[in-house]
């Protein structure tokens, strides 16, 4: 029997009471119910949400433990929000990946999973997990970038360790990993197996019904970024209504749609055949995993004390998925960019991009690690599969690539 209680997480079984309506947002009164079921305790009713994004809602719960306990004094609820149940992101592809990387890369910092419900059929009526809390702050902002240039180049190397241990992970095709189950019931799982891919393309139900889809896993590089745009293409022409009415830049909707329909035929044609483009040597495999959304938001550091600096948790795992090589390895745009509207300091930048390389030459197992992180090519398709997996709605910045990638006869 493993050491580790919580190597797999529990599949939470508490259904909604019958007869009760579906609720409009979580019933946070019924955490107590979640936490005595996972840690024989209740839990303080949170009085607010302790932190908020575009699919999720967190809620920290503390504990009622005995002074000398083992258990956890506080834990985090992930309660999954409507548009990520609408959408093709898998919470259930999101935990087995938090427990695929702690099992097989330890020193990555990764929340534990001690319980989930994929679906709405329990009390808190919406898909949730419950995992463990950091203390720390994400590093989107300030402070972290009133950090001394020091502290900053700690989290970079950090950063370089953890892209460095992703890049060990291999895998023969691209594609999102899943639970492995032998009882037919799903109860506990046996492994993990790769499975379709988990990414944030909206009315899930609507597409699969409307026309047929293809989410994975892929053998190419090439099957996976055509696939990402025929999907955009295809929800235009078979569902176009809804289309829209899923878009979240309203303003300037029209017009848009209008570019899409002309710009993203365009896009895919870009998109080269493996025969032409023999440089690129992670096109087929193997392939590494991808956090997809390691951006300072989902980093949490040590914000003072003699640990000032490091990483102490990677969160928001859920469109993890493999990818090739260059598209983990490569600078992040964050080494060059505060936010979306300034750019950092060139000096600052530089330094951040040499300690990155530093760290990587350190751990690096393969030589092409090094080949690919420092080879302006590969940085280039990173860029291209960035713009390549985007909504429709975000036509302009394929525009702009088209304009400043002119083919040329």
């Amino acid at each position: 029997m493993s050491d580790d209680p919580w190597k797999f997480p529990c599949l939470v079984h508490v259904p909604s009471r019958k007869g009760r309506k579906p609720v409009s947002i979580p019933d946070i009164t019924q955490f107590s119910v979640i936490t005595r079921s996972l840690f024989g305790v209740a839990c303080q009713t949170p009085t607010e949400v302790y932190s908020c994004s575009a699919y999720n809602e967190l809620f920290l719960l503390k504990l009622d433990v005995p002074e000398h306990s083992p258990l956890p004094r506080k834990v985090l609820a992930r309660v999954a929000r409507d548009l990520k149940t609408r959408s093709d992101i898998s919470l259930e592809s999101e935990v087995a990946t938090m427990v695929y990387v702690r099992q097989h890369c330890p020193a990555i910092p990764v929340p534990t999973v001690y319980g989930y419900c994929p679906t709405r059929d329990n009390l808190i009526g919406q898909p949730f997990s419950i995992v463990s809390f950091a203390e720390g702050l994400d590093m989107d902002g300030a402070p972290w970038e009133d950090l001394s240039l020091h502290a900053k180049l700690i989290a970079v190397r950090d950063f370089a360790n953890i892209v460095s241990q992703l890049s060990q992970l291999h895998f023969k095709a691209i594609g999102s990993i899943y639970f492995k189950f032998s009882d037919p019931h799903r109860q506990i799982p046996v492994g993990f197996v790769l499975g379709p891919v988990s990414w944030c393309k909206q009315q899930s139900a609507a597409r699969s019904a409307a026309f047929q889809r293809d989410r994975g896993p892929w053998k190419t590089t090439v099957q996976w970024l055509r696939a990402s745009v025929e999907d955009e293409i295809q929800f235009m022409e078979k569902l176009p209504a809804l289309s829209k009415e899923t878009s979240t830049r309203t303003h300037g909707c029209e017009r848009r749609w209008r570019l899409a329909q002309r710009v993203l035929p365009q896009f895919k044609n870009r998109i080269p055949d493996s025969k032409d483009d023999p440089f690129d040597q992670c096109a087929n495999g193997p392939f590494v995993l991808g956090h997809m959304d390691l951006n300072p938001g989902n980093m949490i550091f040590c914000p003072k004390g003699p640990n000032v600096g490091r990483i102490v948790s990677i969160i928001d795992w859920e469109m993890s998925q493999t990818v090739p090589l260059w598209a983990l390895i490569c600078h992040p745009l964050w080494f060059d960019r505060v936010n979306a509207f300034k750019a950092r300091k060139p000096m600052e930048a530089q330094q951040f991009k040499d300690a990155y390389i530093r760290e990587l030459q350190k751990h690096a197992q393969e030589s092409i690690i090094l080949r690919v992180v420092q080879n302006a090519q590969y940085e280039a398709r990173r860029r291209f599969m960035e713009i390549a997996i985007l909504p429709w709605d975000m036509a302009e910045i394929i525009e702009d690539w088209l304009e400043q990638n002119p083919r040329h006869a």
